[in-house]
């Protein structure tokens, strides 16, 4: 019985879907919080999130942090704002992760995608339990590919250091089409919309197209990101279907779908 009214459900939804659909508010409030281990002197991200649900501060300049969405990102087109306070005094890495999945902050299999922006470019060393060794963390905006569980110098680098195993690290594919180099401004807010599926990434901010990007994706939660830095506000998110399909559903409930689609159908046209 479940399984018929799953896919009944499905059915409705992809029968709505054809006559358009509206983007939904999204409410933060059923959102998680994640964060990497602890990193010396670096504490782990605060998310609190606003009365109503609509937005969302991060308030601690500390570890390589997240927040993330009870939904799967592929097959949905997400858009919303991002600002820096005034009172930030910082200059490091906020951005958004797609294909997060829970747990993923101590998978050694995690495989999920970061876009960060840096605003300032900046030399650093890392203290335990990140042994990789210091390096450069450029500014602008860019893409990368995260795998197991890197240490806070290969975020920071957006690369594979020694310090952690092989399967672990980031592999920096992209950069912004006119964000490459180009810091966020504090107290400035961008509109960034991203339409993901399992094989491509589509990202604009204030209207202007930085990513089109093609691969295997793999799918999972859509999730906000800050590395050391502080007083980030994301707000006014909505969601709605994308212009790329999501993973497909099994054969055998395709074919349920169908049958539904087909009722749905039928009663529609009987009743006009």
């Amino acid at each position: 019985m479940r399984l018929i009214g799953n896919t009944l459900a499905l059915a409705c939804a992809a029968f709505l879907a054809v006559g358009g659909a509206r983007a939904a508010a999204v409410d933060l409030n059923t959102w998680t919080a994640a964060s990497y281990p602890a990193v010396s002197g670096f504490d782990p991200g605060v998310w609190t999130v606003a009365s109503g649900g609509g937005s969302v501060l991060q308030s601690i300049n500390g570890q390589p942090t997240f927040f993330y969405s009870d939904f799967n990102a592929q097959g949905t087109q997400v858009r919303g704002k991002i600002k820096v306070n005034n009172n930030a005094g910082d200059d490091d890495f906020i951005g958004f992760a797609l294909g997060f999945n829970p747990g993923d902050v101590a998978n050694s299999n995690a495989d999920y995608l970061l876009l960060d922006w840096k605003k300032g470019t900046q030399s650093f060393d890392f203290g335990l339990p990140s042994t990789s060794g210091g390096g450069t963390a450029s500014a602008g905006m860019a893409v990368s590919r995260v795998t197991g569980i890197p240490d806070a110098d290969e975020f920071w680098q957006h690369t594979n250091l020694g310090g952690t195993p092989a399967s672990s690290g980031l592999q920096e594919l992209a950069r912004a089409t006119t964000l490459a180099s180009l810091g966020w401004v504090e107290g400035t807010e961008y509109e960034f919309v991203f339409d993901f599926g399992p094989n491509n990434l589509l990202v604009s901010v204030n209207g202007v197209q930085q990513f089109n990007l093609a691969g295997s994706f793999g799918n999972g939660r859509m999730g906000f990101y800050n590395f050391s830095q502080a007083s980030v506000v994301y707000s006014a998110f909505e969601v709605e279907p994308g212009t790329f399909p999501g993973p497909l559903p099994e054969p055998a409930t395709l074919a349920l779908v169908g049958l539904s689609l087909a009722a749905l159908g039928l009663s529609r046209r009987r009743r006009a």
